[in-house]
């Protein structure tokens, strides 16, 4: 009603009053628009700074980025970016900020930038966590990458593909031989070892121990019988 009738102050005053209140995330979307109504940028920037605390959402935060970089205000929304991944720490981190802030860089033509935080995901977040995250920076690699930045892509989708197997079903021993050559032919000798363990640890259920000897034999390739 203030609005309607042009009185911008009075409305303004209603608004505040009622953000008090921390209401639903509509309220604060009709308080920002009132204030881009009128090209007051920096109002509605310092409502948005608000707003993602009372909503912390990761929705909400890309929202807020996506609102200085259409305002021009680049360093901004990467400052947005990096805010919203220091407020959600390790522990409450998700792919989907991730995705957003890697495309936003790659919008500015700062691939680089983009590649690094795509790595620092995948590094951090389990592959059940980032299965949309893989298929960005896949694309990503394919569009910017250079042939080897290509190939680990490859690699690592092979072995979440086969470390899934694994997870469905830990006998499966087929899975866990072709984890075991892509991890010789590319994984560092600590990364074998631990996988020939983890499969060893599987003992089979059943009285035939064949699959089972099929996955002891290869240890003597890490551990080589000494002859006399």
């Amino acid at each position: 009603m203030e609005e309607m009738l042009e009185n911008v102050a009075g409305a303004r005053q209603v608004f505040e009053r009622w953000m008090e209140w921390e209401p639903e995330e509509q309220s604060w979307s009709s308080y920002i628009n009132m204030e881009l109504r009128y090209k007051e940028i920096d109002r509605a920037r310092n409502i948005y700074g608000k707003f993602v605390l009372v909503h912390p959402t990761v929705k909400n935060w890309i929202r807020f980025a996506k609102f200085e970089e259409k305002h021009g205000n680049v360093g901004g929304a990467r400052e947005v970016y990096e805010r919203a991944v220091d407020f959600f720490g390790e522990e409450y981190m998700e792919e989907g900020l991730f995705i957003g802030f890697a495309k936003f860089e790659e919008g500015q033509k700062e691939s680089e930038r983009a590649r690094a935080i795509y790595k620092y995901a995948l590094e951090k977040l389990t592959k059940e966590q980032c299965p949309d995250l893989f298929k960005s920076y896949s694309i990503f690699e394919k569009k910017f990458g250079d042939r080897r930045g290509i190939e680990d892509v490859i690699i690592n989708k092979r072995r979440f593909k086969y470390e899934t197997e694994i997870k469905q079903n830990p006998l499966n021993y087929d899975a866990w031989f072709d984890l075991l050559r892509l991890l010789e032919a590319d994984g560092s000798l600590d990364d074998v070892r631990d996988t020939y363990e983890r499969a060893i640890a599987n003992i089979p259920l059943v009285a035939s121990k064949k699959g089972w000897r099929k996955v002891h034999l290869p240890v003597d390739k890490l551990h080589p019988v000494r002859r006399t």
